[in-house]
């Protein structure tokens, strides 16, 4: 009986986890976005590094702060990408 709560629990924590995860990304992308006709580069150079340096240190720090740098730093790099994608045709 405890186990079939526990893995209920389980997985409710999972998927609020995956939404806050989801929200997290989101926000960050459309903010990337925005900035992106400034800072493209920036962003880009941030992001790239920032998913190097998670998965480097995701070994010594804990889950949850590795996971939220991992999310913002694919959502910078997401959200300059657009920008990249339309110079290819501009330029």
């Amino acid at each position: 009986m405890d186990q079939a709560l526990d893995n209920r629990l389980d997985e409710r924590l999972d998927k609020g986890t995956a939404q806050r995860t989801l929200v997290l990304f989101a926000v960050t992308c459309a903010l990337a976005v925005l900035a992106s006709p400034i800072l493209v580069i920036y962003e880009l150079l941030f992001g790239t590094l920032g998913l190097v340096a998670m998965g480097a240190l995701s070994r010594f720090l804990p889950s949850g702060v590795a996971m939220t740098g991992t999310v913002v730093a694919a959502g910078v790099l997401a959200g300059s990408l657009p920008y990249l994608f339309a110079a290819a045709f501009v330029v």
